[in-house]
């Protein structure tokens, strides 16, 4: 979900576009499944569109998970830790090309949001799950084809899986503490 301005389609290069998502996503869980089988389906080669997919990923996953924290306290629990992996996921892939170039990474739920139920809450939680596998996988494959490793794809790697493991409970955290002021790519 990059947004292209017209003048610039012909592959030229990415406008600084930030864009909010959070009061236009009406479900954030089917958002990042789709976002999930795009990068699937990704050729791992274009390094740059893994990584610009990642983000859309964490994104539609923050947003779900913000809304599954919201509907149970055993997630909320969980996502407290998932979100400071969140935030330095969102760093590494900052700096490499990303930030600027898509959606901000909402930092909390708009006043509008409606609860959700447990069940879908639970069903949140594996999609964000099942995105993060897929994450690695493809981050993975996409630091192998480059001609020399890229240190820069390490951090991703490594944090997916981090995230991962934070949603399902096996990895706990200390708290976000945001830099003063928040980067203009988490609202």
């Amino acid at each position: 979900m990059i947004i292209l301005l017209p003048e610039l389609c012909s592959g030229a290069k990415l406008t600084a576009v930030t864009v909010i998502v959070d009061r236009h996503v009406k479900d954030p869980c089917a958002w990042l499944r789709a976002v999930t089988g795009e990068l699937a389906g990704a050729p791992p080669a274009d390094t740059r569109g893994v990584l610009l997919t990642v983000w859309d990923g964490l994104v539609a996953a923050r947003l779900a998970g913000l809304h599954a924290a919201a509907a149970s306290p055993r997630w909320r629990a969980r996502q407290r830790h998932a979100e400071a992996v969140e935030f330095d996921l969102a760093v590494q892939l900052a700096r490499n090309c990303t930030v600027g170039t898509g959606l901000a990474i909402p930092a909390r739920l708009s006043g509008a949001a409606v609860a959700w139920p447990v069940e879908r809450a639970d069903a949140a939680v594996a999609a964000i799950i099942a995105f993060c596998g897929t994450a690695e996988t493809m981050l993975r494959r996409a630091g192998e084809l480059t001609p020399v490793w890229e240190d820069s794809l390490l951090g991703p790697v490594a944090l997916t899986r981090w995230l991962a493991d934070c949603w399902a409970g096996r990895h706990t955290g200390d708290p976000l503490r945001l830099p003063v002021p928040p980067p203009p790519w988490w609202r």
